[in-house]
């Protein structure tokens, strides 16, 4: 099952109303929002829960929403669809899950899959358990009312408590060696029969892993503290070695030992051991997480100190901190994740603003990362400022929340990051990101413009020679905000966030293969709107001729309304022939409007019949 919503219900920033909720996409969600307005109290939250079991951090009284009433719990539901293949195995339907400090209820369709997959099993054991009497086990006192409490919730069928089932079949098992012999073997049949089955059933909830950056493996540790921190691991909070022995499987006495100064059998034997276990535990599996260069972790045992070194594709031995602060990234968010036995559960991935150490390029990468990961049945979510890391091609906006803290200091979540709902003060700075992913910038009066015609261009040089002939036009300014897009996609996009605002707009797209199939045909066809009312074509055709695809043989872009002639007799003149089109066109407009160059009538004609049809659409 994959988590298709969180509440944060009281929990820090968050209060008890509907924004509370965020909705996580199948694959990958990225979250946007100002500094401090609580998108990293999302995946805090996120990460207090665990279907499997309780954890007392999650109720703890600093977390509770500092602005509720004294005595609000704070709480977590959640919600749960099933996955493609689970559906075709007969799972269907949503599951809810609430989480409060004094209770768990689990209900919906994995509920139902217990009462017919597992609790028939659950009564024959309770069965064999009733013929023994009512103290099989001839348990005493504390013991013997925590068995109570098991056998209840082992024979209830309304509502599921997913921990404490798993307390009580635990405690079963341990149990076992106080039954009489002559019932213990039928009881352990009976029982393993039900582990198997449950086990399944846990198997399909997610888990949740966050990764807030903060952990790191050091290049060396000195054996004092490599026996600090395996003792404790809590002492290092900062410290990834605990989780590389855990992902390797090492003992951490074996670990130990390892480590110390000397040159005995045993040691060396355990050495090369470990360096095996991370060849095949880490690097084997690395290579798959990891595709720009094939990397190899080693560790070198020296008089106490172990040291660890990097070996990449082209053969050099370096320091780990030697390595680039990306690759260190990728490689210490693999060292943590792999530190915990998911058994092939759906993982939810937090990060939180995972590309802060990364440049541009290895930003970028981490999306190949994140569509990878999402490829194998697991879950991203993440927060972020750079425009980089939101990739607006290939998954869309409408994967990226928006979260806004208002005046009360309250956090509140948007399903899309152009939701009018968001006050208009805080609508700018929430969009500057997604904005600059569009390839725009903040200069570009980019904004809702609901007393005026929102007009989004496919490209920028269209925006300039719009802009340039409206004004030469003496088009009325009142009317109109012109905003540039980078290619088609993306002009759907801003007309998207121009939707959610309720503003006015139409699309004006080049009347070639582009602009009709990646642009007007798929506002029309996936997104259900309008020709002529939320987009039209820089050429006036009709419906037939778009259906006929004359696109493909008479093209028609913004040049041609320029006219071509008047492009060359510009470029001819003032010696800009090889310019690409981009600064032709901003040259020719600077030329227009300071009148050093002169349009033919046929050019005005073109530009004002365009403006025409514009505003006639919009009506």
């Amino acid at each position: 099952m994959y988590v298709h919503s969180i509440r944060l219900v009281n929990y820090k920033s968050f209060g008890d109303y509907a924004e509370n909720e965020i909705i996580l996409e199948p694959r990958v969600t990225a979250i946007i929002g100002k500094n401090e307005s609580g998108k990293s109290n999302i995946l805090d939250g996120a990460a207090q829960i665990d279907f499997a079991k309780m954890q007392p951090s999650a109720f703890a009284d600093e977390i509770v929403n500092r602005n509720c009433s004294s005595g609000t719990e704070n709480k977590y539901l959640i919600t749960l669809k099933p996955t493609n293949e689970e559906i075709l195995s007969g799972l269907s339907g949503d599951t809810k899950i609430e989480i409060y400090k004094n209770g768990y209820m689990l209900q919906g369709s994995l509920l139902s899959y217990y009462l017919e997959k597992v609790y028939p099993d659950v009564k024959k054991l309770l069965g064999i358990l009733d013929s023994t009497g009512s103290n099989p086990f001839q348990l005493r006192d504390q013991d013997l009312i925590n068995y109570r409490v098991y056998y209840d919730e082992l024979q209830t069928d309304v509502g599921m408590n997913v921990p404490l089932k798993k307390r009580a079949l635990e405690f079963l098992s341990k149990a076992l060696k106080k039954i009489s012999p002559e019932k213990r073997e039928q009881l352990q049949q009976a029982l393993e029969t039900v582990q198997i089955k449950w086990n399944d059933l846990l198997s399909m909830l997610p888990v949740f892993f966050y990764r807030n950056g903060d952990k790191h493996l050091n290049t060396k540790y000195k054996y004092e503290d490599i026996e600090r921190e395996l003792k404790n691991p809590n002492s290092a909070p900062k410290s990834l070695l605990s989780d590389l022995v855990d992902a390797i499987g090492v003992p951490y006495d074996d670990f130990l030992s390892a480590s110390q100064t000397g040159t005995k059998p045993n040691q060396e034997s355990m050495r090369k051991r470990i360096s095996r276990l991370i060849k095949e535990k880490i690097n084997h599996n690395f290579k798959i997480f990891y595709q720009t260069e094939v990397i190899n972790l080693d560790l070198l045992f020296n008089s106490g100190i172990v040291s660890f070194m990097v070996q990449s594709n082209d053969g050099a031995d370096l320091m780990l901190s030697e390595r680039s602060n990306g690759l260190r990234w990728y490689l210490e968010t693999f060292i943590d994740a792999r530190a915990y036995d998911w058994g092939g559960r759906n993982v939810v991935y937090l990060l939180d603003e995972p590309g802060t150490s990364l440049h541009v390029n290895a930003q970028r990468e981490l999306l190949k990362l994140f569509r990878d990961l999402a490829e194998h049945g697991n879950q991203v979510v993440y927060t972020t400022h750079s425009p980089y890391l939101l990739d607006t091609e290939e998954e869309g906006i409408h994967r990226i929340r928006a979260v806004v803290k208002d005046a009360d200091g309250y956090s509140r979540i948007y399903k899309t990051a152009y939701d009018s709902r968001i006050a208009p003060e805080y609508q700018k700075d929430t969009l500057a990101p997604i904005i600059s992913a569009l390839g725009m910038n903040l200069q570009d009066t980019f904004g809702p413009a609901k007393d005026k015609i929102n007009i989004v261009t496919e490209g920028m040089s269209d925006y300039i020679y719009l802009c340039t002939m409206a004004k030469y036009l003496g088009v009325d300014t009142t009317k109109y905000a012109i905003i540039p897009s980078v290619g088609a996609s993306n002009c759907i996009n801003i007309c998207t966030i121009l939707h959610g605002w309720g503003c006015r707009y139409i699309a004006v797209f080049d009347y070639d293969k582009a602009g009709v199939e990646t642009g007007g045909e798929h506002m029309r066809k996936k997104l259900c709107l309008e020709y002529r009312k939320h987009y039209c074509y820089v050429k006036d055709v009709s419906a037939e001729e778009i259906k006929s695809q004359s696109y493909k043989r008479d093209t028609y872009m913004i040049e041609d309304i320029v006219t071509k002639a008047e492009i060359e007799r510009f470029c001819s003149e003032n010696a800009c022939v090889n310019a690409d089109k981009t600064l032709t066109a901003k040259l020719m407009c600077n030329a227009i409007e300071s009148r050093n160059f002169n349009l033919s009538q046929e050019s005005e004609n073109n530009f004002r019949e365009l403006f025409e049809r514009i505003f006639s659409y919009c009506a």
